[in-house]
């Protein structure tokens, strides 16, 4: 293509200088003299037009169709772009209400929490209460059992120590015990 460019401008300064060449000397220049000369600039200029015709129209089409791909690429691209603005947007505006949500939820959550807290806490002691009142009349009971238990030991030897000290007692045991039989 730049071929064909450069070798009409040569070829045009080439026809010039042989015209201006040509027209040395004394006589003056008359029209009907240019008129072979601009038969062959014509002819000149018609070959390049039928040469060139053919490789300009497809590097325009090409270049039409290269310039049309890209500004639908930088539509397309334009348009993502200007929908992806307008989702950030979106979720900037909804920062401050989303973040305000989070705290509300995490407040609601730890006031749950603390009451969950509160009644665990309160059910456990309640439950150790009642195992300590249990544990202790437990103890109460084994502790009065076994001192009935050594009372009535003590009961037992000392009636034993005193019906075997005297024999009254020993005679009325005696027959109460036959009486029984």
């Amino acid at each position: 293509m730049r071929f064909l460019i450069s070798f009409s401008l040569i070829s045009i300064g080439m026809i010039s200088a042989a015209l201006a060449a040509s027209g040395g000397g004394d006589h003056h220049a008359s029209p009907a003299d240019l008129i072979a000369p601009a038969i062959n600039v014509g002819i000149l200029f018609a070959v390049l037009i039928w040469k060139t015709k053919g490789p300009l129209n497809s590097y325009f089409v090409s270049q039409s169709e290269e310039v049309s791909n890209t500004l639908e690429r930088a539509s397309l691209k334009s348009k993502e772009a200007q929908i992806m603005l307008e989702s950030e947007e979106r979720k900037a505006a909804n920062l401050a209400a989303e973040i305000k949500s989070i705290n509300q939820q995490a407040e609601n959550d730890v006031m749950i929490f603390e009451k969950k807290l509160s009644k665990e806490t309160e059910e456990k002691t309640q439950k150790l209460k009642t195992d300590a009142t249990s544990k202790i009349q437990a103890d109460k009971k084994a502790m009065l059992d076994e001192l009935n238990s050594e009372l009535l030991n003590q009961v037992i030897l000392k009636a034993k120590s005193t019906i075997k000290t005297n024999k009254d007692y020993q005679s009325k045991a005696s027959s109460k015990l036959l009486q029984r039989l």
